[in-house]
């Protein structure tokens, strides 16, 4: 065996495995590694240091299904007899547990024309052949690099510095002027009580009045009633009953039925006037009651209105990372979830959980606007963190060195905030990542992002005429 400081070979872990010298029990040993690493799982070894064993070096799961597991090792290449006669042995001995499959490991070179005809020995049992090519490819795998010297005594050769770049594509996005829309909205509360109790004192003004003329018309029939009575001789006092008969009276309360009850309809309340008082009174509720949701309506707009952000990882290292998590942190910043045009309503500027109001009967439901769905696997997560920073976590299976990953390949998610008392003219974004097989974390350095400001009234103004144009 070479020693450690000798020169290695390009194809040295094919050499050290078709050379192999260690016997049984180390062979075991290193294929429950090939297999761990080809997603088996429960490897369970029988007796690696001799002794009954029942037929089988190991049994083992994949994909739900029970199996069993086979090693032939011997030094120098054997013939393909030799390789048949043991596969088939072992397939015997495993048959009795009634395995689905067998997962044969073997340093031995197998050739493309002779594996199907060693895969048709198990019959009803999946042979799963893992020849000398397969095994040293696998082993040659940076993260196997411990697995290589410890067995093969390969030195593993030093990681790589890990080096993960992050940047964001767009700005974060703040309103300067929302508590001028505010005031705004209040304003235009106020006229609408205003004017409800200004048609309140008319609705009772017209009441008033048609109780007078009511009235008026009872005591003018009342006098004609008595006309009549006292004066039969008169034709005149004779013919003015009719003209108040009980079918003029039907004719006449015909115009004040109340509209036509329906299931579901309400019909809306008539408008009561209200003192001075009354009026500053419901407009401070208005005011109180607006003020208590209004971050949830400007973060309603900014979701209709502007872009989600986009990330772009990409690994600056000359080797592939695997089981890849980078946290990013935007400081002083926080997430809206993007929603886009179709979901704007105007009122939901006010009130985010508004609904439009409809008729059972005559007007249907209103349609949901769907959801974008998230894609299966989807490597997006975020939060917000004690200080109410924005927390985007990305879990990727593996970050290659080219190309860079970017997050729009899963459609829209969060769009960058920050609220109009803190805003500044740019925030500042910190990242980690963390990968297999580096034990400590990669410290990215950190960058800012600019805050794009806006009106709020012409965001919206712009918002309503797009949306009025789309619909």
């Amino acid at each position: 065996m070479a020693p450690l400081d000798e020169p290695l070979r390009t194809d040295e872990t094919h050499k050290r495995l078709l050379d192999w010298t260690y016997n049984q029990p180390p062979s075991e040993r290193l294929a429950a590694q090939i297999l761990d690493a080809e997603g088996y799982a429960d490897i369970d070894p029988s007796h690696p240091l001799g002794g009954p064993d029942g037929g089988r070096d190991g049994k083992c799961t994949r994909n739900g299904e029970n199996g069993a597991w086979a090693v032939y090792f011997p030094r120098h290449q054997q013939r393909p007899k030799a390789i048949r006669d043991k596969l088939k042995a072992d397939i015997e001995a495993a048959r009795k547990h009634h395995p689905k499959f067998l997962a044969f490991v073997t340093n031995q070179e197998i050739l493309l024309s002779e594996r199907n005809g060693l895969r048709k020995l198990g019959g009803d049992i999946k042979i799963e052949l893992f020849h000398l090519e397969m095994v040293a490819g696998i082993l040659d795998r940076p993260h196997m690099a411990g697995v290589r010297e410890q067995f093969l005594r390969i030195p593993a050769a030093a990681l790589p510095p890990m080096n993960v770049m992050v940047s964001v594509d767009g700005s974060a996005h703040a309103f300067v002027d929302d508590d001028r829309v505010l005031e705004a909205f209040v304003a235009l509360e106020e006229d609408h009580i205003r004017k409800r109790s200004d048609a309140g004192y008319e609705r009772v003004r017209k009441e008033r009045e048609a109780r007078l003329r009511e009235e008026r018309a009872k005591r003018a029939r009342e006098a004609a009633e008595r006309a009549a009575r006292e004066r039969p001789w008169d034709i005149a006092a004779q013919m003015s009953p009719f003209a108040h008969s009980p079918v003029f009276d039907n004719l006449i309360d015909i115009q004040r039925l109340q509209p036509l009850s329906l299931p579901g309809y309400e019909p809306p309340k008539p408008p009561e006037p209200l003192t001075e008082d009354q009026i500053l009174e419901r407009v401070a509720q208005h005011r109180a009651a607006l003020e208590a949701r209004w971050q949830a309506g400007r973060d309603y707009l900014a979701g209709v209105a502007w872009p989600a952000l986009r990330l772009r990882i990409w690994n600056a290292a000359e080797s592939f990372l695997n089981d890849v998590q980078v946290i990013v942190t935007f400081h002083g910043a926080r997430g809206v979830r993007f929603a886009g045009l179709a979901a704007f309503e105007f009122m939901k500027v006010q009130d985010p959980n508004w609904k439009p109001p409809r008729h059972a009967l005559y007007a249907p439901a209103p349609m949901p606007v769907p959801r974008i769905r998230r894609p299966d696997g989807y490597p997006i997560e975020w939060r917000h963190n004690d200080d109410n920073d924005l927390v985007v976590i990305v879990t990727l299976p593996q970050l290659r060195p080219h190309p860079e990953w970017r997050s729009e390949h899963y459609g829209e998610d969060i769009v960058l905030v920050v609220d109009p008392e803190q805003a500044a003219d740019e925030i500042t974004v910190s990242y980690t990542a963390t990968a297999y097989p580096y034990g400590k974390p990669f410290v990215g350095d950190p960058f800012t992002v600019p805050v794009e400001k806006a009106e709020m009234r012409a965001v919206l103004k712009a918002t309503d005429e797009a949306a009025e144009e789309a619909s």
